[in-house]
């Protein structure tokens, strides 16, 4: 797992390669390139491995609330890259003619708002404990909105007792035209053979569309991981421009090692 210098080498590597890239460097070039940075880069996994994560949720504040639930799956292709799937599902309510991040429209809010977000894309392991994940798709429902949207995580200081975790988020929606971001670092509390405890605060910020100036809300937060169930849940409080909010959200993750898939 990477340290800071580590984690910003590896952006500079990412750099590189697009500048080779942009060069025109010959295909053999570009390969014996990425065998040197990242050895077997363009073999198989060994062993594949399926991940399925079933995630869900609920925001609640003065001015709006959410639920979520949803379903990943990723599938591991090369020891440094594997293809994603995600499907998302949203009951939002909103109040008043506050605009948020989620609503599908700009122009009218009405009590209780239902759609899904179908997303696919790839996710690159940029480092040991360091991954970008890259996803587009598009919404059904009350929403039809085409996105994108792009997620970093990133371990620090694996080797102490108190390893942190730096994350980011970012997604646009092309129908409302809002982009938002999610940023929240994590120390790593507690750890025994069964549990895994956090404590950290993080937040959201977003503008666009309606939305004139940037708008958001943070506040501290804590999580425990039971590592025999495989499942995380996490609580967050905190106050923003929808006023005070509280969110709740856990995961619970599968793995499926695939000998032989290809």
């Amino acid at each position: 797992m990477a340290s800071q210098p580590r984690t910003r080498r590896n952006l500079r590597v990412a750099g590189l390669l697009v500048l080779v890239c942009a060069l025109g460097w010959t295909g053999n070039a570009r390969a014996q390139l990425l065998q040197n940075l990242y050895p077997g880069f363009l073999e198989p996994a060994n062993p594949q491995v399926l991940d399925a994560v079933l995630f869900g949720g609920g925001f609640g504040s003065q001015d709006y609330g959410a639920v979520q639930e949803g379903l990943q799956l990723q599938q591991t292709v090369t020891p440094y890259f594997g293809v994603v799937g995600r499907i998302t599902g949203y009951q939002l309510w909103v109040g008043g003619d506050f605009n948020n991040p989620l609503a599908p429209s700009t122009n009218t809010h009405e009590p209780r708002l239902n759609f899904a977000r179908l997303q696919g894309g790839a996710q690159f392991a940029l480092y040991p404990g360091t991954t970008l994940t890259l996803l587009g798709g598009g919404d059904v429902g009350d929403s039809h909105a085409v996105t994108i949207e792009g997620d970093y995580s990133s371990w620090l200081f694996t080797h102490t007792h108190h390893p942190l975790n730096f994350s980011f988020s970012a997604n646009h929606n092309y129908e409302n035209h809002v982009t938002d971001a999610e940023i929240d670092l994590r120390m790593v509390a507690f750890s025994t053979a069964n549990y895994l405890g956090t404590v950290g605060g993080g937040g959201a910020v977003y503008q666009g569309g309606q939305i004139t100036s940037a708008g958001g809300q943070g506040g501290p937060d804590l999580g425990i991981y039971f590592r025999k169930w495989g499942l995380g849940i996490d609580v967050q409080g905190g106050y923003g421009t929808a006023g005070g909010f509280g969110q709740l959200s856990f995961i619970k993750q599968f793995d499926f090692v695939e000998s032989g898939l290809f």
